[in-house]
């Protein structure tokens, strides 16, 4: 038989590969059934989750102290106590999912159920686990490995995907080279390595002495941000690729009634099948509305925050290309993300195009009902009901995006 095309299927490989970030500390995520994953507080993946949220405190203080007492509080600081709040909030809320993790896929098999099975199962080669597996590789591809030092001067990028692996032992190679000629020509009596990491990272080995430890902790704690940061648009994308392919597979079976007379039971079904979705869709806006908010927040703040150092960026053009780049992407990036979750909402009202063509003859209390669930439904994901990830959203940010680029 064929293997079912659920949600946790699909996603599973990629919250294994999170795990080697602290994400998801989850075991049984490859067992047969859901009864077999199991989140342990003392199990080797919490108490690694756990070291990275007292790495990423103590890197947040380490920062703040820094930038208060030592340097000056600019826009530069600034911008990394936000990107280092929002991300660590992030971790947390994922934290906080994988406990849970169990009981909220138990609870969307529940009502996704009848559609893993005739009539609304495919057999599609894009199936739902096939299109993550593609758009999420193709992200990581991309995107893992752009570490941001958000200031006029720099941008700092250790890509691990190996599509942009010619481009970053390039930009490697710069930073190895402009660190060399200081070396060379302004202080040669510091080894070259603790020289480097002292002016990349000084406000860490402004407190602790260097030594190949520190420097592999911080890399990894620095490792674990970039990966939080990503992995949070990427997983609303997830969501909203398996809330959005269950409205499709509604529509492409219920299409099939257009325009023809049926007993007045079909469209209750249709209606009670209709509302398992919406149910879904508001069970995962609860559970999503955090991650959400973190993640526009820091999408957007970063965006205008990059456009406005684009009008004063001055460096040597190796850097001017990667900082433009690494606009150019967390763009990308972020309307993809809205594009994906609007999708919801595009595809729950696909259905009334199939209502309004119901004959006279046919039309049924149940498909008044319907039609007006259709209508009156807030079938979308959303920030606490602050903000509806929907057409509207994006709309929005690209006249911010028009303006504040006219402003500049």
């Amino acid at each position: 038989a064929p293997e079912i095309d659920d949600f946790h299927r699909a996603v599973r490989p990629f919250l294994l590969i999170s795990q080697l970030f602290s994400l998801f500390p989850l075991g049984g995520l490859f067992g047969a059934t859901l009864q077999d994953i199991r989140f342990r507080w003392y199990g080797p993946g919490a108490i690694y989750s756990l070291y990275f949220f007292f790495s990423a405190i103590v890197t947040l203080t380490a920062h703040i102290y820094y930038s208060v007492n030592v340097t000056s509080l600019g826009t530069s600081e600034i911008s990394n106590i936000i990107y280092y709040v929002l991300n660590l909030s992030g971790a947390v809320v994922f934290f906080a999912i994988a406990v849970r993790w169990r009981t909220i896929m138990e609870k969307w098999r529940r009502l996704e159920e009848i559609f893993l099975h005739p009539p609304y199962a495919e057999r599609r080669f894009w199936s739902l686990k096939r299109i993550i597996a593609v758009i999420g590789s193709t992200m990581f591809v991309l995107a893992f490995g752009k570490d941001f030092e958000f200031s006029n001067t720099k941008v700092r990028f250790l890509s691990i995907g190996f599509a942009l692996l010619v481009e970053d032992l390039l930009h490697v190679a710069s930073v190895y080279y402009t660190n060399l000629q200081f070396y060379k020509r302004c202080d040669n009596s510091t080894p070259y390595w603790t020289l480097f990491y002292e002016r990349e990272h000084p406000k860490f080995f402004h407190y602790i002495p260097y030594s190949l430890p520190a420097v592999l902790l911080l890399e990894l704690t620095h490792k674990i941000f970039l990966y939080v940061w990503t992995f949070m648009d990427l997983f609303i994308i997830f969501v909203a690729l398996g809330l959005a392919r269950r409205y499709e597979q509604f529509y492409r079976h219920a299409v099939r009634y257009k325009g023809r007379h049926v007993m007045g039971t079909v469209w209750k079904q249709l209606r009670l099948d209709y509302g398992q979705i919406c149910r879904l869709v508001a069970y995962m806006e609860g559970i999503m509305a955090p991650i959400i908010i973190c993640t526009t927040a820091s999408d957007l703040y970063f965006i205008f925050y990059q456009m406005f150092n684009s009008f004063q960026f001055s460096a040597s053009l190796l850097s001017e290309v990667y900082f433009k780049f690494s606009l150019a992407f967390l763009i990308f990036r972020t309307l993809a993300m809205l594009m994906f979750a609007s999708n919801i909402h595009v595809a729950s009202l696909r259905p009334l195009d199939i209502l309004r063509s119901t004959p006279m003859s046919c039309w049924t209390i149940d498909v008044q009902r319907f039609t007006q669930e259709l209508l009156s439904g807030r079938n979308c994901l959303s920030g606490y009901g602050f903000f509806f990830l929907n057409r509207s959203v994006i709309l929005a940010v690209c006249m911010g995006g028009q303006k504040k680029s006219l402003d500049g």
